[in-house]
């Protein structure tokens, strides 16, 4: 299934950009942050652009993630924040995207409110990871994240209760955390049958 069939079977939420990206910081102790969904054809087959982060980065070192980072005050609104991260991490200018939708935001234990955008990257887009944010960038296809079965249970303790994730192996490390929710939220709308 190729990105233009893939939207076709998914219903997005229009990017809202009425509400300003500070209003996020208005909502509590949350800090507003943004993350792009990147996604390509790869073969006629639609994929994710993901990255892993360097080890050594204070803020999850080693994770895999999407493109994204905090809001600044210079952005627009958090679409914004969503595609200047994409190109400073990976140098994919904002012209190469096509910006669909997005989905719900995601809360984290860090404090961080998450507003996850999808974008489809242009036929031949070429990304160029900055190595100081950026260890590795690979793609995974959609229909592969779908898969139930390509998920496992990971089992997490804190503050004495144990807590079940679910987390995807990747040939760059382990899927899990913020990520792997987002993503899952994005796959479950798209009713692929596998």
């Amino acid at each position: 299934m190729n990105s233009q069939q893939l939207i076709a079977r998914f219903q997005l939420t229009a990017p809202n950009t009425d509400i300003p990206a500070h209003h996020a910081y208005l909502q509590g102790t949350q800090r507003a942050s943004a993350v792009m969904l990147p996604l390509i054809d790869i073969n006629n087959i639609a994929h994710i652009l993901l990255c892993k982060r360097p080890t050594f980065l204070n803020h999850h070192p080693g994770e895999i993630c999407l493109p994204g980072g905090k809001h600044e005050h210079s952005d627009i609104d958090l679409r914004n924040t969503a595609l200047r991260e994409l190109h400073e991490e990976l140098n994919i200018a904002p012209e190469y995207v096509s910006v669909i939708g997005q989905l719900p935001d995601y809360s984290t234990l860090t404090g961080f409110t998450i507003t996850p955008f999808v974008g489809v990257l242009a036929a031949n887009t070429q990304w160029h990871p900055d190595h100081n944010e950026v260890a590795a960038s690979f793609l995974l296809p959609v229909n592969t994240l779908a898969n139930v079965n390509n998920w496992q249970p990971l089992h997490f303790e804190r503050r004495g209760k144990v807590i079940t994730l679910q987390g995807f192996s990747t040939p760059y490390g382990l899927l899990w955390g913020a990520t792997a929710n987002i993503i899952k939220n994005f796959t479950k709308q798209l009713t692929i049958p596998v």
